[in-house]
């Protein structure tokens, strides 16, 4: 009676290690082939006996500092809710005075910083004739 060679030998595990090493980029769809092991099981190495996890790069773009004047007035703008959804208000006069808090607690910065984005917005508009604001966040 004869058994199949174990496919997660020692011998394949190098072979897939080598291949992780010269090219870690390669799909495991890719290494398969190269390897003339399953996929599955070249999967199985990756995870179980060298450790390593799948994971895909995403290319996002850029931040500006343009970007980050959006965060701030964004932030501020959460931070605002926030402090407002955890207020009980019995009376309108309640609210009133919440929003008399909130409107004091603004500091100078953020206004500039929302007329800055405002400005901008604006530019956009222009560069492109007209067109929704919402289209050129």
């Amino acid at each position: 009676m004869s058994y199949a060679k174990p496919v997660r030998c020692g011998e394949n595990i190098e072979a897939v290690l080598m291949s992780v090493e010269a090219t870690p980029k390669k799909s495991v769809r890719r290494r398969s082939a190269e390897l003339g092991v399953s996929q599955s099981s070249v999967h199985r190495i990756l995870r179980r006996d060298l450790k390593m996890k799948p994971y895909h790069i995403s290319v996002h773009q850029g931040l500006t500092p343009e970007n980050a004047l959006q965060r701030r007035t964004m932030c501020a703008w959460f931070l605002r809710q926030d402090q407002m959804s955890g207020e009980q208000f019995q009376t309108l006069n309640d609210l009133k005075s919440l929003v008399e808090r909130l409107i004091r607690d603004v500091t100078p910065e953020q206004c500039e910083d929302t007329i800055q984005h405002f400005l901008l917005r604006m530019r956009r508009c222009v560069q492109r004739d007209g067109g929704h604001i919402e289209q050129l966040l």
